[in-house]
């Protein structure tokens, strides 16, 4: 009896269009677009959550060695980069040039 109930056909169900009046308010979001939709949010909130939790159950007098590398906040490069007060002037020049080349270009 089960293999008679399977071999009727059966018609899709088919999602509607948008309506002509409502066409001014762009694509009518079918069910696969929400579902997308809706677990890209919840990957994200999932994420946002362990990221707070992690956060608040952090040890505040954690300490490692590399630590003591940083000034103020900031991070330095590894040791065999060039992060010389020369190096970095020299690129910001170049930024200069760039920008005043490109201002001309565009002017």
């Amino acid at each position: 009896m089960s293999s008679l109930r399977n071999a009727v056909k059966r018609s899709t169900h088919k999602e509607r269009a948008q309506p002509a009046a409502r066409k001014h308010l762009g694509l009518l979001e079918k069910h696969s677009d929400y579902k997308k939709r809706a677990d890209d949010y919840k990957k994200k909130t999932a994420r946002l959550k362990t990221l707070t939790r992690k956060a608040a159950e952090r040890n505040q007098d954690e300490f490692y060695f590399a630590m003591t590398k940083t000034v103020a906040g900031e991070r330095r490069g590894p040791a065999g980069a060039n992060s010389t007060h020369a190096a970095t002037a020299k690129l910001k020049a170049e930024d200069l040039r760039y920008v005043h080349m490109r201002k001309v270009v565009d002017d």
